[in-house]
């Protein structure tokens, strides 16, 4: 059999209690109703997230991660949370985006008709990121709400998006489905 990580595994070959627990394991697989090795592996593999917090990241006791990061996700998370309104100086901020979007050659001018016709922007919570402290990002769709643009980047900084709270709202769908995707007449 590999090993696949050989220091980890000599530091629990090592260990006082390593033949008492895996003759407790075997014990326990021997009487399990489920014959399946794989799936009592990953029965342990689940418990394990659950019983020992990683020392990679912080983790709640119910082995959700918590902190910035996840308080931001929450914010945008259910059916149709993630698409936001932008208005007043989010906007001027994402005309700047879309300038350097211009000058990497990217056509956005569907996109920008679509917003001038609607007078807001729209945009696509893409998840957290650290500019010079926590920040957002979001997708700008300059080709349609229902392709992906993951290079497509509007990022913002948290204490901006706090201090500009009354230029940005919920969308209240996608943007397709609320025909803001037409062409300006």
């Amino acid at each position: 059999m590999k090993i696949r990580h050989d220091d980890i595994n000599s530091h629990i070959t090592a260990h006082p209690a390593f033949e008492g627990v895996m003759t407790a394991l075997a014990e326990m697989y021997a009487t399990c109703p489920d014959s399946s090795h794989l799936r009592f592996r990953q029965a342990l593999e689940d418990q394990m997230k659950v019983n020992i917090q990683s020392r990679g990241r912080v983790s709640s006791p119910g082995g959700e991660a918590s902190g910035w990061r996840a308080e931001q996700k929450a914010q945008f998370s259910g059916r149709g949370a993630k698409w936001v309104k932008l208005t007043g100086e989010l906007l001027d901020q994402l005309q700047s985006t879309l300038s350097e979007f211009r000058e990497m050659g990217e056509d956005t001018s569907a996109y920008e008709s679509w917003i001038a016709k609607a007078g807001y922007a729209f945009v696509r919570y893409s998840g957290p990121r650290v500019l010079e402290g926590p920040a957002l990002a979001f997708e700008v769709r300059i080709n349609g709400s229902k392709i992906d643009h993951p290079k497509h980047l509007f990022k913002v900084s948290e204490i901006d998006w706090n201090n500009f709270h009354k230029d940005r709202s919920p969308l209240g769908g996608t943007p397709f489905g609320l025909n803001l995707e037409v062409a300006a007449s």
